[in-house]
């Protein structure tokens, strides 16, 4: 998942769409602009769970249960915990590149 190149990709496309059909100085619909705004607010917690299982999936083969996630600003902060509860680690989701970081226990 690569949301800034996603970004840059939909305003260079919305652009060029504009630049054929309308004046520059007319504005995006408010369509357009939630869309943008969707991307620049970076992930939901959905889209962070599935990062974590994919990484977790190549990291180990270990059956695992991800906690709730904690909403840190940019990060998700994800506990993953063995079936009997024991805490296997935590790891960092960045909500607006997709970087999943390993931090301590």
């Amino acid at each position: 998942m690569r949301p800034k190149k996603k970004i840059l990709e939909f305003i260079q496309k919305a652009y060029e769409e504009n630049e054929s059909t309308e004046s520059e100085t007319e504005a995006l619909s408010q369509e357009d602009r939630l869309s943008v705004q969707e991307l620049f607010d970076g992930m939901s917690t959905g889209t962070a769970r599935i990062i974590i299982e994919e990484e977790m999936d190549a990291q180990t083969g270990e059956e695992y249960n991800i906690d709730p996630l904690e909403n840190k600003g940019r990060y998700y902060v994800a506990r993953i915990v063995r079936p009997d509860g024991s805490a296997m680690r935590r790891l960092l989701v960045d909500k607006q590149t997709g970087e999943v970081q390993f931090a301590g226990r």
